[in-house]
């Protein structure tokens, strides 16, 4: 896990190294430019590398964070499945199907959970989306964040209507973790932290043959 940490920030200088680079040509014409023609590129530049940066980084995580799958695959319907038992647990977690997707989430708004959420003085939520490529058999996790307030619990929690990205790398051995870490642990134990989520859900996807890769967008 350390290689992937340290490839990652030597992803991020090269990239850094090379929006850099594409900026030179235009610091050595400055001096022929007007100023007005020089902001203007200027402006250029900098609208190119925010619509290219996104892009860039999805792509980098997805090499660099991508994970192999054990033994044989199972199909997607057998897939998709097994996660969706999660919702039978007695656990602060559940999976819903969002289009084509399916998103991991906290049961932020069940009376039996939000009172513990809010005495760990949760302030976000997490969640994890997760994109499926049966061709390839790969599984892409999105993590996503959004604000909650939970002032009115049990009678009402306020969720945030946009979720914003969140990279979250901090995860266990993922392959020894499964569905049933989410009942193992007491309810007292949760803390609500990203891993809580992510690291038994990868490692269920491991364990059922596909492959796992984080994305950005």
């Amino acid at each position: 896990m350390i290689k992937r940490y340290l490839l990652t920030l030597m992803g991020f200088f090269i990239l850094a190294t090379i929006y850099l680079f594409t900026l030179l040509p235009l610091l050595m014409v400055r001096g022929d430019l007007s100023s007005q023609t020089y902001m203007k590129s200027l402006t250029v530049w900098g609208l190119l590398v925010l619509l290219s940066l996104g892009p860039a980084l999805s792509f980098l995580l997805k090499k660099i964070w991508f994970f192999h799958g054990t033994g044989t695959p199972v199909s997607l319907h057998e897939l998709q499945s097994t996660l969706m038992k999660i919702n039978e647990m007695h656990v602060p977690v559940r999976v819903r199907e969002k289009g084509k997707q399916l998103r991991v989430e906290w049961r932020y708004d069940d009376p039996d959970w939000c009172e513990q959420m809010a005495e760990k003085k949760l302030s976000r939520l997490y969640e994890l989306r997760l994109d499926f490529d049966e061709n390839t058999r790969t599984v892409t996790l999105f993590d996503r964040s959004r604000t909650v307030d939970f002032d009115l619990c049990p009678i009402r929690v306020k969720a945030g209507f946009f979720a914003m990205p969140r990279l979250v790398f901090g995860t266990r051995r993922m392959r020894e973790y499964g569905l049933e870490k989410y009942r193992e642990r007491r309810p007292s134990d949760y803390l609500f932290k990203p891993g809580e989520i992510k690291s038994p859900l990868v490692g269920t996807l491991l364990s059922l043959g596909w492959n796992v890769q984080f994305g950005l967008f």
